[in-house]
């Protein structure tokens, strides 16, 4: 019996010797020709992404060489145009490798995608998995400079297509990035047509923003259908008596200046009403108010009545020194262009005191009579340039067969 036990002891030491009896966390060495462990690591993403167009990234890289400012990269850089220019990434080729660059946590590399994408992509208008990364990025981006170029790139998205309208729709209403507002509603209405009317609408009327207000409304200008024009028309003419000045200019200007249809010119009348009205209270602030009269002034379907009146108007804003004095310089414009006594009121405006409507008034004169001679070398160069042909011509008359 003694003997039995002392054999089983040796075989314990036996096994405990050779590693047999050793739990999980023994901190023995790895058996031999065994690897240790390695840790698995994230897999790259943004520039770096596996799937990337190497060519594409290979321009990108270049272009984030360029000057950065508040707006992005200088569009006049050479290596940003020749990646925006590139055959590469024309009609959406290389959508999937911008998108990619939205998800990259340096912000130029995002704001290069999203102007990529702004200008020449395609593909990711339509496709859902491509728009619905577009969207995640956007709805937590936090720059400026990127939202700028990234609201676009969603507005472009199609709603019905990718089943993304209502995450879009929020965004629209309620992200924190102001930039990504304006931008988004800029581009939505015009992607995705008249089933957003109402909802742009909404937000160009009710909206606590007035910037974002002015933005939707504008949208309406390329975002309206041709069945809704008489509606955008009298919207447009019903905001001109907004309490904030940049949405009632601009509404203003948009309601004189659009063109389709013949413009609108069931509102112009009054539209003309509003304007004097205004002119005469002093509370013409924007210059796109008195941009309205130059505008309609242009219409080939105005009356001369009309432009007879634009001209009055806009004397009205010129001579109430309440009114703002960029909004009367540019009163001045259009009166020294297409108002008779428009040359006596240059050289009267140069005694005013309001220091941009007497700089106005003094380049407006400067222009003016630089012109003929101006004219006068143009004329003369014409002439040179026809010269030898005249001669030729004269010269091949002369000639006999």
């Amino acid at each position: 019996m003694k003997l039995v036990r002392m054999r089983a002891i040796a075989a314990i030491v036996l096994l405990a010797g050779l590693g047999l009896g050793c739990s999980k966390g023994s901190s023995g060495p790895d058996p031999a020709g065994s690897a240790a462990p390695t840790e698995a690591k994230p897999s790259a993403k943004g520039i770096e992404a596996a799937g990337n167009d190497a060519a594409v990234v290979e321009l990108a890289k270049k272009a984030l060489g360029c000057k950065w400012g508040s707006y992005g990269f200088d569009s006049m850089c050479p290596e940003m145009k020749t990646l925006i220019e590139s055959e590469l990434i024309r009609d959406g080729k290389a959508d999937a490798t911008f998108v990619s660059f939205l998800e990259d946590p340096n912000e130029q590399v995002r704001w290069l995608g999203g102007r990529a994408l702004s200008q020449r992509g395609r593909t990711f208008r339509n496709d859902k998995a491509l728009a619905e990364r577009i969207v995640v990025v956007a709805e937590g981006e936090t720059s400026k400079t990127v939202a700028q170029e990234l609201g676009g790139v969603v507005g472009g998205i199609k709603h019905a297509d990718t089943g993304l309208g209502d995450r879009i729709k929020t965004m629209a209403k309620g992200h924190a990035v102001q930039q990504m507002r304006t931008s988004l509603l800029a581009r939505m209405l015009f992607s995705n047509g008249e089933t957003l009317y109402e909802f742009v609408k909404d937000i160009a009327t009710n909206d606590k923003d007035a910037v974002v207000r002015k933005a939707a409304m504008s949208a309406f200008w390329t975002g309206t259908p041709p069945s809704r024009a008489a509606d955008s028309c009298k919207m447009w003419l019903g905001f001109v008596d907004d309490a904030a000045d940049d949405v009632s200019g601009e509404a203003a200007y948009l309601c004189a200046f659009y063109p389709q249809g013949g413009g609108c010119k069931t509102e112009w009348d009054p539209l003309l009403d509003k304007i004097e009205k205004r002119a005469k209270d002093g509370t013409i602030k924007s210059t796109q108010m008195a941009s309205a009269l130059f505008y309609l002034h242009r219409q080939a379907g105005a009356s001369d009545a009309q432009k007879k009146r634009a001209l009055a108007v806009a004397r009205a804003i010129l001579e109430n020194r309440a009114n703002s004095g960029m909004a009367r310089g540019r009163a001045l414009e259009l009166l020294a262009e297409k108002d008779p006594d428009g040359k006596k009121l240059l050289q009267s405006m140069q005694e005013e005191p309001d220091v941009f409507v007497k700089r106005r008034a003094k380049d407006l004169a400067d222009k003016a009579a630089n012109k003929p001679a101006d004219d006068k070398a143009k004329a003369t160069e014409a002439e040179k340039a026809k010269a030898p042909e005249a001669e030729k011509a004269k010269a091949s008359g002369t000639k006999k067969p």
